[in-house]
């Protein structure tokens, strides 16, 4: 019997499970994917205002370029810190941050975690009065042209903005002082129209030949209800702290502060309902805090806001420091450089681990763990530090760092190299089935 004799009263089943075959073998077959993970590259300033600094790397053999628009080759460097120059440094994609420490004058100290950039930085922080000698650094990475607008605000408007085309693998630094002359109270908005763009800004003040310090402002990428600084400086017999807010909505806020320490938690006198004009840059003093050690701060508002915490010690030549809001901890490696510092975590039942190696070079481990804060005061100076959070649950951290001469800095713990994942293809000759 011929093929073409068979009654199509047998064939019609054997072709429905043909086909029901098909329909659920080949979508499975196109399920299968591989994503891969890459880690973004960053961008370190260069030393400012006629400073020296240096950039600590979190591993050995890291490729990297100077940004000044001569080359674009990456070289391998077999070091953990890299002497400062005045072109800004870009460091290839790795699990680690890098911190950039800048030294101006006197015992004043400046550092910065080096970032990625994006297309919206806020800056609260900063002054352009008098005494101000403070750089804004904008830093274009790509090989080509990009455009920037600085929008500035003051403590009485929104002032105009500024558009700026910053020119392939290279770098523009604008004055503060140009930007809102003669405005103690100063905020910047920079967004990006395109391009690959990084910015850094250092606060520096002088008054006649004194030095009065000097500070990074980091950036923060957006306004939020509810937000934390942490890692401050709790010694009020030698500083003295005051609070920065920008509402860039257009209703005021009612905001509330909330104090951690060692001690526990409670709200500042004046500050359990803090009425916050929209669109005004608002300074108001913190309270004397006579506190045993760092401390954080829990910002929240009924709208989305703008803050941060500017500290000035009187110990020493004098210096001050800027905390901005800050972002959760993921998994990261941080190279402190040798310096002393104090940390200080917020976070709900928060566990950390933090690892590191002594002047020995013998491998340290501690766990760090609080009901909703816990600090750690590391005996000695630190190098290589990787934290790693064993809660699901949002960790929040800061340190503050002080050198033998009194300058003090500001830390924000941030892994700023987030993975960033793509789906890989992959042939699969059962996606051709039909």
């Amino acid at each position: 019997m011929k093929f073409s004799d068979v009654p199509r009263i047998f064939l019609a089943p054997v072709l429905i499970a043909a086909a029901v075959a098909v329909a659920t073998l080949v979508p499975e077959a196109k399920a299968h994917h591989t994503v891969s993970g890459s880690f973004p590259a960053t961008v370190c300033p260069g030393a400012l205002g006629g400073g020296t600094s240096q950039i600590t790397l979190p591993d050995k053999n890291l490729p990297i370029r100077t940004i000044s628009g001569k080359s674009a080759t990456l070289k391998i460097q077999k070091t953990l810190i890299l002497p400062g120059s005045s072109a800004p440094i870009f460091v290839s994609g790795n699990p680690g941050s890098e911190v950039a420490f800048q030294t101006i004058s006197g015992s004043g100290m400046a550092a910065a975690v080096c970032s990625v950039g994006g297309p919206d930085q806020w800056f609260i922080g900063g002054s352009g009065g008098v005494t101000s000698q403070s750089i804004l650094e904008i830093i274009n990475s790509g090989l080509s042209d990009s455009t920037v607008q600085i929008f500035p605000f003051n403590s009485k408007v929104a002032l105009a903005p500024i558009a700026l085309t910053i020119r392939a693998n290279s770098d523009r630094q604008v004055r503060l002082a140009s930007i809102v002359p003669g405005s103690e109270s100063v905020a910047l908005h920079i967004v990006t129209d395109s391009g690959r763009v990084t910015s850094f800004l250092l606060d520096h003040r002088t008054s006649g030949l004194k030095d009065l310090g000097s500070s990074f402002v980091s950036p923060v990428n957006a306004p939020v209800n509810i937000s934390y600084i942490a890692g401050l400086y709790g010694s009020t017999a030698k500083a003295t702290s005051l609070m920065r807010f920008l509402v860039p909505g257009n209703l005021t806020a009612n905001v509330h502060l909330t104090i951690f320490s060692q001690g526990g938690t409670f709200t500042p006198v004046g500050f359990d309902s803090l009425a916050i004009a929209h669109q005004h840059v608002v300074d108001v003093p913190l309270p004397k805090l006579e506190l045993s050690g760092p401390y954080g701060i829990e910002i929240t508002s009924d709208q989305p806001i703008l803050a941060a915490t500017l500290t000035r010690t009187s110990f020493g030549g004098g210096d001050f420091a800027w905390a901005n809001q800050l972002t959760p901890i993921s998994r990261f490696r941080v190279n402190l450089g040798g310096v002393k510092g104090q940390f200080f975590f917020i976070g709900k039942s928060l566990a950390l681990n933090a690892q590191w190696k002594d002047a020995k070079g013998r491998s340290q481990k501690i766990l760090i763990t609080g009901d909703t804060s816990a600090s750690w005061s590391p005996i000695d100076a630190l190098g290589v530090v990787t934290f790693t959070p064993l809660t699901k649950l949002p960790i929040y951290g800061g340190a503050f760092l002080l050198n033998a001469s009194g300058g003090l800095s500001y830390l924000p713990l941030l892994a700023n190299q987030l993975v960033s994942g793509a789906q890989e293809p992959i042939a699969d000759i059962r996606t051709l089935a039909r």
